[in-house]
């Protein structure tokens, strides 16, 4: 579970964050610049509110008044940029043995089979589809056994029918890992599809709302 409740100060309006995500995918919605990444960024270390505490599971990662700050390696937090953030110099399998221990790097190519991207292992991502980018970003977050996956928009860059699979995709893997997910997107459809909770960004304000079953 994390709860997350904190103040950031953005150039035209603050920002003001309060959410509880158990064991659930949750998605935040809006338009676009109404903080949706901001969120993402502070909750992971990349950003620093300016008042307010991020709790992951039983550890505080961020307190203000504590002055507590993990910084992004020590959160356990698995990433998925919404450009993916795939090194271009490295294989697949590479990028994702990265999030690896050492000992443990042997199991990259597994990561990879799991999402069905296995027959791109030896290739660099400038030689990959979106969709075989987009898996690979999927496995190498996963890789790291999070206890939270934060996800930046990870569908928009794919054409309709590689969206409609990778939408399928995440439903399966999400029924085998048991953790808290926060997904962002501006799509309500999207949103509807992949979500058990839904926030809203309205106005610097996080507001749930219902999902139309």
């Amino acid at each position: 579970m994390i709860t997350a409740r904190f103040v950031k100060k953005l150039p035209s309006f603050q920002l003001e964050v309060d959410l509880m995500v158990g064991k659930e995918t949750a998605i935040l919605c809006g338009e676009s610049g109404a903080g949706k990444t901001t969120i993402l960024e502070c909750i992971a270390g990349l950003s620093r509110p300016d008042q307010g505490e991020i709790h992951l599971e039983d550890r505080l990662v961020f307190s203000s008044d504590k002055g507590i700050d993990l910084p992004p390696r020590d959160r356990g937090i698995g990433y998925v940029f919404q450009d993916y953030a795939l090194f271009p110099h490295l294989s697949a399998v590479d990028n994702v043995a990265l999030a690896l221990r050492r000992a443990d790097r042997g199991k990259a190519t597994e990561y990879l089979e799991r999402f069905g991207v296995s027959r791109v292992a030896h290739r660099k991502p400038g030689l990959l589809s979106g969709g075989e980018r987009q898996r690979v970003a999927l496995a190498r977050a996963l890789a790291l056994e999070p206890r939270l996956l934060l996800l930046d928009e990870p569908f928009s860059a794919l054409d309709k029918a590689s969206r409609e699979d990778a939408h399928r995709q995440f439903l399966e893997v999400r029924r085998s890992w048991a953790m808290s997910v926060i997904l962002v997107t501006h799509s309500r459809a999207e949103a509807e599809l992949l979500g058990d909770r839904i926030y809203e960004l309205k106005e610097g304000r996080v507001e749930e709302t219902e999902p139309v079953r």
